[in-house]
C-alpha cells in the first residue's frame, strides 16, 4: 500500500521529523487561500501515486497570487500517467544548502533491511544507480541488533565530511528506522532530504510503502485513501487464493507450484516469447480451481494461448481435465496442456476428443505454446 506524500509526512511529523509548513488543498480555491496563508514563494505539489511528477508539470514554484490562481486551475485539470490530480499539497519554500537522497528498504538478495543514501538528491534513484552507481552508499541493518550510531556516524562523514552534523543525522536515521520497523514497511524514502541554510535536516518529499501482508496489524491505515490502480485480475486472483502477477507477454500460464511456475516462465522466455502472467494455483488443485483459473485468464486480452502445466502429486490430473472440459466451450483461445502424475492416463482419455493440444513433455509443450503465440 502506497501512501500519498501528505500522508507520509503526517507520520514523519508524529516522530518530530522536520517537514516544510504545508496544507492540503482539495480544490483550486483552497489552493489559492492556502498559498496566501503560507506565503510566497511556495510550492504546489500534485498528490498522485506515480513518479515523475516534476517532469509532468505536477510540481510548481509559485511566486505570487496571480501564479497561484493560474497554476491551481491548471493543475487540478492535470493528469499524470492517466491519474487525475485531485489534491494539491501547498508547501512553504525551503532555503536549501544541500540536497540528498535517503531511504530504508529491504535488500531482497541479502534478506535484510538496508539504508540507501546519496549525495545527489531530487532525482530518481533508479536513474542514479544506472548512470552513477558509485554515488550510492549502502548500510545493512542487522534485524536483531538494529541500526547502530557508529553506522550513522560513518555515513554522515561520507556524505558531509562534517562531524557537527553527526548527532542530528543519527537522530533522523533512528526515527526513520523506528518508522520502518513499527509500521512494517517495504520502503520509507526522503527524496530530497534538504540540509537547510541553518543546518537542519528537512524532508522536502516523503514516500512510504506499507507491506500489504501486515495491514491487518495496522488498523490505523484502514481508512487511508489510496489512488493505486489495481489490476482487476490480480485482485480477483487474490480473493480466490491464487498467486497471480500480470506480466507483458502472450502466453497465459496455469501452473501448480511456485518452483514449477518459475521454471515454466523461464522456458517460455528461452524459446522466444514472454509469459503473460505468473499464476500458481497451489499444490492441491481440483476441478473448481482449474475452472476459476481459466475464467481469470480469459479476461486478459493480451493472451493468445493458454499453457496448463500440472505436475500431479496431491493434485489429480483427471480433476484438472474435468476442470478444463467444463469451461472449454467458453474459451476461444488455444490451450496447450501438459498433465503429468496421478491419473494422467485418465486425464488424457477425458480430453482426447477436445481441441486441447496434449503434450506430456514439458519442453515440447512450452515450445508449442510459444509457436502459437508467435504466429498469432
Amino acid at each position: 500500500m502506497k501512501l500519498f506524500e501528505y500522508q507520509a509526512k503526517e507520520i514523519f511529523r508524529k516522530f518530530n521529523i522536520l517537514t516544510p509548513k504545508e496544507k492540503l488543498a482539495n480544490n483550486e480555491y483552497e489552493a489559492i487561500i492556502f498559498a496566501k496563508e503560507i506565503g510566497f514563494p511556495c510550492i504546489f505539489k500534485a498528490q498522485v501515486l506515480v513518479g515523475g511528477r516534476g517532469k509532468a508539470g505536477g510540481i510548481k514554484r509559485i511566486e505570487n497570487e496571480e501564479e497561484a490562481k493560474r497554476f491551481a486551475k491548471e493543475m487540478f485539470l492535470l493528469k499524470i500517467k492517466d491519474i487525475p490530480v485531485e489534491k494539491l499539497l501547498i508547501s512553504s519554500f525551503v532555503d536549501i544548502k544541500k540536497e540528498l537522497y535517503l531511504s530504508i528498504t529491504i535488500d531482497r538478495q541479502e534478506k535484510i533491511p538496508i539504508i540507501i543514501a546519496s549525495k545527489e538528491g531530487g532525482i530518481e534513484i533508479e536513474e542514479l544507480a544506472k548512470e552513477r552507481p558509485e554515488t550510492i552508499l549502502k548500510i545493512n541493518i542487522d534485524p536483531l541488533l538494529g541500526f547502530k550510531n557508529y553506522q550513522g556516524r560513518n555515513l554522515c562523514l561520507e556524505l558531509f565530511g562534517d562531524l557537527s552534523l553527526v548527532n542530528q543525522f543519527n537522530e533522523l536515521l533512528q526515527k526513520l528506522t523506528t518508522i520502518f520497523f513499527l509500521y512494517e514497511l517495504q520502503l520509507v524514502e526522503i527524496n530530497p532530504l534538504a540540509l537547510t541554510k541553518d543546518n537542519n535536516f528537512c524532508a522536502i518529499d516523503a514516500k512510504i510503502i506499507i507491506d500489504d501482508n501486515s495491514l491487518f496489524r495496522h488498523p490505523e491505515f484502514k481508512n487511508y485513501v489510496t489512488q493505486e490502480i489495481k489490476n482487476k485480475i490480480e485482485e480477483e486472483a487474490k480473493s480466490l487464493g491464487f498467486s497471480y502477477i500480470k506480466l507483458e507477454g502472450k502466453v497465459g500460464c496455469i501452473v501448480n507450484g511456485a518452483g514449477l511456475a518459475m521454471a515454466t516462465l523461464d522456458l517460455i522466455k528461452k524459446y522466444g516469447e514472454n509469459p503473460a502472467n505468473f499464476l500458481d494455483i497451489g499444490g492441491s488443485t481440483n476441478k473448481e480451481r482449474i475452472e476459476k483459473a481459466l475464467k481469470l485468464l480469459i479476461q486478459d486480452k493480451d493472451i493468445k494461448v493458454i499453457l496448463v502445466n500440472i505436475f500431479g502429486g496431491i493434485t489429480r490430473c483427471d480433476d484438472v481435465a474435468y476442470g478444463l472440459l467444463s469451461v472449454i466451450k467458453e474459451i476461444n483461445i488455444p490451450i496447450v496442456a501438459r498433465l503429468i502424475g496421478t491419473n494422467q492416463d485418465k486425464a488424457y482419455e477425458i480430453l482426447k476428443d477436445t481441441n486441447i493440444i496434449l503434450i506430456d513433455n514439458m519442453k515440447e509443450a512450452i515450445k508449442k505454446a510459444v509457436e502459437i503465440a508467435v504466429k498469432s
